[in-house]
Parts: C-alpha cells; structure tokens; sequence
C-alpha cells in the first residue's frame, strides 16, 4: 500500500481512482490466474480520476480527467496508469503481446457514469480460437434440459486427448438441437479424456471423440484450460485425429 501512496503527487490529499490490480504470470505477462498469489508481483493500473481532493470530477469530460489523472499519479514499478494513443491497431497489438484481456474505446468527451453501460465506451477484447474435439457433454437442465449444458472440449497430445475445459456460451435454439442429436447418437461408456477430468459442476456424459469445433476464448489458463470460451460452429472438414493445441 504504501508503494502506491508514493505514487501519488504530495499536494494530493484525497483522491479516489478506478482501477484494477494486475498480477504476472511465470513468463512476465498479465496473469489472472496470478492473482493474490504471494510468490507473483502485483501492480495497480489507474483508469480513471474521480475525485480529487474533495472535487468531484464524474461530470468532466474524459480528456479532462485524463489530464488531472496524468499529474496526480506518477507511474511506478507497483502503480501505472493506462496508456492512451489514438492508434488503435497499435495499442491493440501491444496489449494482447502483455497478456492484457483487451482495450477500452473511449470518447473524449464522455463523462464518468457509474455503474452504467454507455456506447460512449466500448470494450474490444481479445480472442482466440482454435479446432476443439468434443469428448463429452454436460447434462443440461432448466431451459438446457432438452439438450445439453455446455460440451467437454480437448485436444491432442501425441495420442491423449487432454481435456481443455467446458463451452457453455455460443448456442441458439438450433445449433443445440443440432448437437444433441450429433452427441447423442455418439453416447459411450469410455472417457475419451486422459487423464479423467474432474467435473465439479453438472453430469458428465462421455462421447465417441469424432465431432471437432471451433471456440474461441480469452487465454489458457495456467492449468492448460481455456478461459471465457465460447462456441463458433461445428468444423466438419477437420478430422479429429488432427486437432492438437496451437
């Protein structure tokens, strides 16, 4: 704490900021999984100023805060603040070679609205994708209980498919009437994962490993599973013998 408070300017008796702490992973990079975890370094990145010694600064334009948040902190080792350029496809292509989950478009003249969603703002994250083979499925229930809950994904390595997590999100009405009649008629007794993952939400339901789709998601994750999946289509030229991770 004190780390952060020498990042403060020393006329700066009050001053309240939105922000996120960070945390790198094994290779340097912003790790969520990192979080909290005492043997990795964490760091502050301030977003925005709100208030500044008593002021309330909401109502100021967003080049304004800007500004006040430029002169109030000075960037550490332990507290940044986040860069801002007008290039777009650069900063985009420096924030996902650190790992950052994307950038957040904002216009110069917009205001600080807590708590509210505005088109004055806009969030680009971050994707990838890549061929997944389904090995199994998740008994859906509620709205999901005539299909499925969401599909065990995995990948190759050498002759092992090694589970790669679970794809709940991506689905209309069709595609998983589409799929459980494909998983369905797939039904097997045999875990085709291995090792046997530990499902620790829902029923898991094992499958022939020959469907293969595609999914894109955030990252893996430091336990080689996929983070903030979501489902794109059935890839029907892909053998599933082919699919490793790239």
């Amino acid at each position: 704490m004190m780390e952060l408070l020498d990042a403060i300017a020393p006329d700066i008796d009050e001053i309240v900021l939105d922000g996120e702490a960070i945390a790198a992973g094994e290779d340097g990079k912003h790790s969520f999984q990192s979080l909290g975890r005492a043997d990795r370094s964490h760091s502050f990145v301030a977003f925005d100023i709100l208030e500044l010694n008593g002021r309330d600064l909401v109502r100021l334009p967003q080049w304004e805060r800007r500004n006040l948040l430029t002169v109030s902190v000075r960037p550490t080792s332990t507290m940044m603040v986040t860069p801002v350029t007008d290039d777009g496809d650069a900063l985009m292509t420096a924030t996902k070679s650190i790992g950052f989950e994307g950038v957040i478009a904002k216009r110069k003249d917009s205001i600080y609205l807590p708590g509210k969603r505005t088109s004055s703002w806009i969030k680009i994250k971050h994707r990838s994708e890549q061929e997944f083979v389904v090995g199994g499925y998740i008994v859906g229930d509620g709205s999901r209980s005539s299909s499925f809950g969401s599909l065990l994904l995995g990948v190759h390595d050498g002759h092992d498919l090694r589970f790669a997590g679970a794809v709940g999100t991506g689905f209309n009405d069709s595609t998983l009437r589409q799929l459980r009649d494909l998983l369905q008629s797939r039904n097997s007794i045999a875990c085709p994962f291995e090792p046997i993952p530990k499902i620790v939400k829902g029923k898991p339901r094992w499958v022939i490993p020959e469907l293969v789709v595609q999914v894109a998601f955030a990252e893996w994750t430091e336990d080689n599973h996929l983070r903030h999946p979501v489902y794109l289509g059935l890839r029907d030229d892909k053998s599933a013998a082919d699919v490793g991770r790239e």
